[in-house]
């Protein structure tokens, strides 16, 4: 159902109905002392927390989202994303 209100946002915008591009971002979420060792360090925004990633295609709708440790890499997660995009576009059809 996700799918098909996305498909129908993006043809009353005047698009295809599929998304052609993706764009990926994370951010660091803070996390609270009852969150126990879920979290890890983010050096460069000196954080303890967890990263949320998110592909979104152009027009902001959410294609796919991964939680991490803060101290893991952008870009060690950039292929499980893309994965999870293209999953998100295979179920559409099936």
């Amino acid at each position: 159902m996700v799918h098909d209100l996305r498909a129908l946002l993006r043809l009353s915008e005047g698009r295809a109905s599929d998304p052609t591009a993706a764009i990926l971002d994370s951010r660091t979420l803070q996390c609270t002392p009852e969150s126990g060792s879920r979290g890890g360090y983010d050096g460069a925004k000196r954080k303890k927390g967890s990263k949320v990633h998110a592909a979104v295609d152009p027009l902001g709708d959410l294609l796919a989202l991964l939680v991490s440790p803060a101290s893991e890499q952008e870009r060690a997660w950039v292929g499980e994303l893309a994965e999870a995009v293209q999953e998100a576009r295979a179920n559409r059809w099936s």
